[in-house]
């Protein structure tokens, strides 16, 4: 198996696809998928998928295709999602709180263990996940020991950067960033932005009954 450190991001993306299309299926009840179900499945070419599988020595059997719960495991194991992470959200807003009372993190091995804010009229409100919103001063290497933490942003913009100051202060160096802001990050961090207006501008480019052509 290569160096899991060094796979490129758009194949992370792929193979965390895979992931949630095999969640999906077990849960369906699925025993057997071929390659070209699972390349439908997550709108990959089939050749693309097995290239994949090949790759990490994903294992199949020729005719036969993978069962669902063998391959996410195997899948589990390079994401590393074999283990448990922590999510630490800052910014207790509708999206922070819709954030962490959402209920598929389990299947991810992913778990909420707090939400943080500055704003003294959400601290100490009760939220989904059973959750309280915390001072976000209280947020210390102690809230997330060890290093299978996750950060997620979802503060104003101009807030951002020092929200992610303050998870980078306390060692996490993992933030999911859903604010437009770019952030500034220190050497070894990792910031992924999933903020949603720019998505919707693409759209709003089609607005035309013209047909468009895109990758």
């Amino acid at each position: 198996m290569p160096e899991t450190d060094r796979v490129p991001i758009p194949t992370l993306l792929r193979l965390a696809c895979y992931y949630r299309a095999l969640v999906e299926q077990e849960q369906r009840g699925a025993r057997r998928l071929s390659s070209s179900e699972i390349a439908q499945l997550c709108g990959i070419s089939a050749t693309q998928v097995r290239k994949d599988f090949s790759f990490f020595g994903l294992g199949g059997k020729p005719g036969v295709g993978y069962d669902p719960a063998q391959l996410r495991g195997q899948i589990a194991r390079v994401l590393k999602l074999d283990r448990p992470h922590q999510i630490v959200i800052v910014g207790a807003g509708r999206l922070g709180q819709a954030l962490a009372a959402y209920g598929g993190f389990g299947a991810y091995n992913l778990q909420v263990s707090g939400v943080f804010d500055s704003d003294p009229a959400k601290i100490g409100k009760r939220i989904g996940g059973g959750l309280t919103i915390q001072d976000v001063k209280k947020l210390t290497p102690k809230t997330c020991p060890g290093k299978r933490c996750i950060g997620a942003l979802t503060v104003p913009a101009d807030q951002a950067q020092r929200a992610a100051d303050t998870l980078f202060s306390v060692g996490i160096y993992r933030i999911l960033n859903f604010t437009p802001a770019p952030i500034e990050a220190p050497a070894g961090a990792i910031v992924r932005t999933a903020a949603f207006t720019p998505e919707f501008a693409v759209l709003a480019f089609f607005d035309k009954e013209t047909h468009y052509e895109h990758d």
